[in-house]
């Protein structure tokens, strides 16, 4: 049942990892994602390599464990993922405070208790879109990790999309502005309304 949607996110796994870099920055093109993925000779940064062979290995994981719960443990484990040898005390519930940049407000102490049960609220949403959006939110805004927070909320988002044979989820690149004005809104407000319709229609791209 789920072969189309598997079939599209190792089609596109490149282009995902692609978009993932610039949404942090990186400024990595499409060319040199391709080579490090590729292992090929190419003249670039340290982090950047990491970067994409971490989240390489983080949808080779997603794919390998689609029946896996939706839950704080599989959070967890993309984080430790994603942030191997990038930053410290991935996989783990950060205690310390942290800042955004682009916005004075600054995102409260996680606990682990409100999470799980947060999670839990999210996986009943029967619409499965917005379900997976809203995993997108939750994870991006409630900061639970000291980084790699936007990288497993895509994850995540794209596991529910993928199990269920809708699509992917991806951040174009040239909307990656507004993304991002809609993103720092979202954290300011913590209405999500205006970050749900701009996802539905720009970052899920559906099989059919």
């Amino acid at each position: 049942m789920r072969d189309s949607a598997i079939a599209m996110a190792k089609r596109l796994l490149v282009d995902s990892i692609w978009k993932s870099a610039n949404l942090e920055g990186l400024g990595t093109t499409f060319p040199k994602t391709e080579a490090i993925l590729a292992n090929a000779p190419t003249n670039t940064r340290t982090e950047e390599v990491l970067f994409i062979i971490n989240m390489k290995r983080a949808w080779q994981f997603l794919l390998d464990n689609l029946d896996y719960g939706n839950n704080l443990m599989l959070l967890r484990e993309y984080n430790k993922i994603v942030g191997e040898l990038l930053f410290e005390y991935a996989g783990e519930i950060r205690t310390i405070p942290v800042q955004i940049g682009g916005t004075s407000w600054e995102p409260e102490m996680p606990h682990t208790g409100i999470i799980i049960d947060r999670l839990e609220k999210i996986e009943l949403i029967e619409d499965v879109e917005l379900r997976a959006l809203k995993y997108f939110c939750y994870v991006a805004r409630t900061q639970m990790f000291i980084d790699g927070n936007k990288r497993v909320a895509q994850l995540i988002a794209n596991k529910v999309l993928i199990q269920n044979d809708i699509g992917i989820f991806q951040i174009p690149i040239d909307k990656l502005e507004q993304f991002k004005a809609l993103l720092i809104e979202f954290y300011e407000t913590d209405n999500d309304e205006n970050m749900i319709a701009f996802m539905r229609t720009y970052c899920v791209k559906r099989i059919r």
